[in-house]
């Protein structure tokens, strides 16, 4: 049986009375929670438009069409290298949330495509793979639909200013997996774009990221930087935190100021039903139960109504951001993860910030609290 003391007497005799603060709770936590998880899809995008540099070293030449002998020699005596293919590569734009971004495709040879496939887990789920030198490309299903191919459609051609090739290419292949990618043949542009500049792919004997670390260091003490630029994922990283820090201080102080604001009303309300309450606090304290205990039970109905609405924040954030990345999002080819871990963590403080709050008013509530007269005033 509950106590007198018990902090879920008065939610279930007052249930209309706790519900509004718990339902101000749970909007805090939907908008904190909500925008933190759209945000954080700008990483969740970069690091799967270009997740396939976990398993590769990129090489690409400065000033010059192609990567000079000398150069190439070094990299193949590398003891942590796995595979060197050549790549020729033509390019195409993905709509993102934060605008367009050039998404490869990788002109490689037979060897090249299944290394990079396999590296990648990755697989064709429709159509089939391009044929050496037929102007032809697959690439990740989530990307055709981004673009709004099917297969068929031509993804690169002469008159297009985001996705530019000599000859039409066209989609012939659909591939699925944790990343995304982009694969045609070296042959077509060797033959049609003998100008551009191409480059290499270079792996790791293993699929084990810290081989293909190693890899990237040791390129990188073997080439000359003002003639080949080294494409690593550590690099990727690094700009993309970069680009993002001040992103990232702008949304700390929106949640900071959302925090603040919403722990001020949850205070008041708060103090407003403990005004409420005063006739009840102030016979308990005069019948003998010392202020710490009914300070004690005070924040004890403050953190059960924060869990309540914390809980029911994060089913309907969830709830609402499945629905929005299946209904707006998904089928644009756009990226969005309803149970980031990361945004449900910037909502602890709201409900951390509230207790507090609750914890220093009502404590200065009962520190001056008078039973007798309360009582007197009443009677």
């Amino acid at each position: 049986m509950p106590t007198v003391l018990s902090p879920t007497i008065y939610f279930r005799r007052n249930l209309g009375k706790t519900l509004p603060m718990a339902f101000v709770v749970m909007l805090a936590i939907t908008l904190v929670a909500s925008v933190v998880t759209i945000v954080h899809s700008i990483d969740l995008t970069v690091y799967t438009l270009y997740g396939y540099n976990r398993y590769l070293t990129g090489l690409t030449p400065r000033n010059t069409l192609t990567i000079d002998d000398a150069q190439v020699s070094r990299i193949k005596k590398l003891p942590e290298l796995g595979f060197l293919f050549p790549s020729h590569s033509y390019s195409t734009r993905v709509k993102t949330i934060f605008g367009k971004m050039v998404f490869p495709l990788f002109g490689l040879d037979a060897p090249g495509r299944e290394m990079l496939l396999q590296r990648c887990g990755l697989h064709i789920v429709q159509g089939r793979m391009v044929v050496d030198g037929a102007p032809e490309a697959v690439m990740s299903d989530d990307v055709a639909r981004n673009l709004g191919l099917k297969l068929g459609d031509v993804v690169c051609e002469p008159k297009s200013e985001d996705a530019y090739a000599p000859v039409p290419v066209r989609l012939v292949g659909l591939l699925r997996g944790p990343v995304w990618l982009g694969l045609t043949s070296r042959a077509l542009a060797d033959t049609y774009s003998p100008l551009s500049w191409s480059g290499y792919l270079a792996f790791a004997p293993t699929r084990d990221p810290e081989a293909e670390r190693r890899l990237d260091d040791a390129i990188e003490h073997v080439v000359e930087p003002g003639q080949v630029r080294i494409w690593r994922y550590s690099g990727l990283l690094k700009e993309t935190q970069s680009s993002l820090s001040n992103l990232y201080l702008i949304l700390n102080i929106v949640i900071a100021i959302i925090v603040f604001a919403i722990s001020f009303v949850c205070g008041l309300l708060s103090n407003i039903y403990f005004t409420q309450r005063l006739p009840e606090i102030a016979t308990l304290a005069a019948i003998g139960y010392p202020r710490g205990q009914l300070l004690r039970r005070a924040l004890g109905e403050t953190f059960l109504l924060c869990l309540f609405g914390w809980a029911m924040g994060s089913v309907v954030t969830c709830a609402g951001l499945v629905a929005l990345r299946e209904i707006a999002l998904k089928p644009r080819g756009l990226l969005l993860n309803p149970i980031d871990p990361g945004a449900y963590a910037f909502t602890l403080p709201l409900p951390i910030a509230i207790t507090v709050f609750a914890l220093v008013t009502l404590g200065v509530r009962l520190s001056r609290l008078d039973p007798v007269s309360i009582i007197e005033r009443r009677g």
